[in-house]
């Protein structure tokens, strides 16, 4: 028995001080659970402290030790306040279009980028000039593929106003981006394209900018081959209320047909001052130059007008041209190689010619005028205020001679040129006096070795108060230097400068009035100095002494 009792030990009691609870699920407890949502009684201390203005809580952002780890927790959480990321540019980068720079006015750095972009040599002369007012491009030579950059820069401008590409031959690539320019640009006042050779399509696209334009006051397109039709399309320009008051039309083969159309549109839009129509087709019995005329004549700001090197004749022609002279502003009339001439015809030409109080220059040079002609034309000029007159190669007469020397009597500032004077020619010979010094000079100077300054010997026959000379002895003696004078040559010498008579009339030479004369033609040559007189020797001196005690 006592062995059964120690094999069966009883198991020793244990106490339970702390059991950990076990959750049979993963689930969040309720809210209610929540131990950061249990309310204390005590009296929060920083909340006295924030009614007294003795605490600042701060942004308000809940300290990151109270949130929960869980997503689901951190999206329930009620004092979870961090905004989400926003798009640094990732999206706008890939999907949004390039930004777009802003380049200032004056279109320095913008002419640098575009010629970059399309491979072009930047003009460092454009460049430069782009913050001042005039650019000159005249005989440079532009590539006609860099015009494109030099007109983008110039849309925005604001500084240029004078745009000159003289001699620069632009293709229709060019005139295109220079049409545009026009129709962008509101600062240029002048261009100039002169023998720029951009013919029809060239001028055709120019003018679609020009049609938009309203700050262009000059236009000079001559030598650029744009014909009737080329001056069609500028018409039409000035016609939608286009502000040009210069143009240049010379020498683009342009005849009455053109001029139709231009006169079409001067009759809505009469703003030119100035027209060159030289170096054209236009002849006296097409009416399109005759419209062009009437309606300048109509325009009283209308100052200057060339119609040089055409062939325009005849009484309508003059007629037509004569209304340009109501103009009170008119200043310069070119009409020099033409076909004006007849007394009726200059009648009516100049009948309007002292209407224009400022005008400064008529020019009728080298039309078929009689003499009659240009007898009126001087007579009208009298009664005028022009200071130019040119009638080179137009012959006159001398009364035309004797009414132009009055004029000149009474206004210095006048200015004529003229022909040849019909029979008013004299013929003036060389100076004898010249001839016959020369020939004395030549016989004096005609030996190497023996040569006589016949100058220094009259000199010196007058510084011996030598006054008058026979012309045999005035022979004689210069046949004694060794200078033999024919007879003849003493006679002549006699004639030219004679003297008084002797007794029994012989005639003399003057010797002064032949020194003076070689004293203006050579002022060099003098007489020999007067060589001061010898001393006397003392032995005979003494002599003349003791004879005299």
């Amino acid at each position: 028995m006592s062995n059964d009792s120690s094999g069966e030990e009883e198991e020793p009691e244990t106490e339970i001080i702390f059991e950990a609870r076990r959750d049979s699920s993963s689930e969040e407890p309720p809210m209610s659970e929540w131990s950061s949502l249990t309310t204390k009684s005590e009296e929060n201390l920083k909340k006295k402290q924030y009614e007294q203005g003795l605490y600042d809580p701060g942004s308000g952002e809940i300290c990151a030790a109270y949130v929960a780890q869980s997503d689901s927790t951190v999206l329930r959480h009620p004092y979870y306040n961090y905004p989400s990321i926003s798009d640094p540019g990732i999206i706008s980068a890939l999907f949004g279009p390039l930004p777009i720079k802003n380049y200032p006015s004056d279109g320095q750095e913008y002419y640098l980028a575009i010629c970059k972009t399309t491979n072009q040599c930047p003009v460092r002369i454009f460049h430069r000039n782009l913050i001042n007012t005039h650019i000159n491009l005249s005989y440079y030579g532009v590539n006609p593929n860099g015009v494109r950059s030099m007109a983008m820069a110039l849309e925005n401008n604001t500084f240029v106003t004078h745009f000159d590409l003289t001699d620069n031959w632009l293709n229709d690539d060019a005139c295109f981006h220079l049409g545009q320019m026009l129709g962008n640009n509101s600062t240029l006042t002048s261009l100039n394209l002169c023998g720029c050779r951009i013919g029809l399509s060239g001028m055709s696209r120019i003018c679609e900018g020009l049609k938009n334009n309203r700050a262009l006051r000059v236009l000079n397109v001559s030598y650029c081959q744009i014909g009737d039709q080329g001056l069609e399309q500028l018409a039409h320009a000035i016609m939608l209320l286009s502000n040009v008051c210069e143009l240049d039309l010379s020498h683009n083969a342009i005849s009455g047909k053109g001029c139709l159309h231009l006169a079409e549109a001067l009759e809505t839009q009469n703003k030119l001052k100035s027209v060159n129509l030289s170096h054209n087709n236009l002849y006296s019995f097409q009416s399109g130059i005759c419209s062009i005329l009437e309606h300048l004549g109509n325009n009283p700001e209308f100052e200057y007008l060339n119609l040089s090197w055409n062939s325009l004749s005849g009484e309508k022609i003059a007629t037509s041209i004569s209304t340009v002279f109501k103009s009170k502003l008119l200043r310069h009339v070119d009409l020099n190689n033409n076909r004006l001439c007849d007394t009726p015809i200059i009648t009516k030409l100049i009948a309007g010619f002292a209407k224009p109080k400022k005008m400064k220059c008529f020019d009728l040079s080298y039309n078929p005028l009689t003499l009659t002609d240009a007898q009126l034309v001087i007579q009208k000029f009298q009664r005028s205020t022009i200071q130019v007159l040119n009638l080179k190669g137009v012959k006159v007469n001398q009364q035309f001679v004797d009414v132009l020397k009055t004029i000149q009597a009474k206004r210095k500032d006048v200015v004529v040129s003229h022909g040849y004077v019909q029979g008013g020619f004299k013929s003036t010979g060389p100076d004898a006096r010249e001839l016959v010094l020369n020939r004395i000079e030549y016989l004096g100077k005609k030996h190497k070795k023996h040569q006589v300054d016949i100058a220094v010997v009259i000199l010196q026959l007058v510084k011996e108060n030598v006054t008058f000379l026979v012309p045999k002895d005035f022979r004689d003696k210069l046949k004694q230097l060794g200078v033999d004078l024919d007879e003849d040559l003493v006679n002549a010498v006699q004639k030219l400068w004679p003297g008084e008579p002797m007794n029994k009339g012989a005639k003399t030479i003057a010797l002064k009035p032949l020194a003076d004369h070689i004293k203006r033609k050579w002022p060099d040559r003098k007489a020999p100095p007067t060589p001061p007189p010898e001393p006397e020797p003392e032995s005979v001196a003494k002599k003349g002494n003791k004879k005299r005690k």
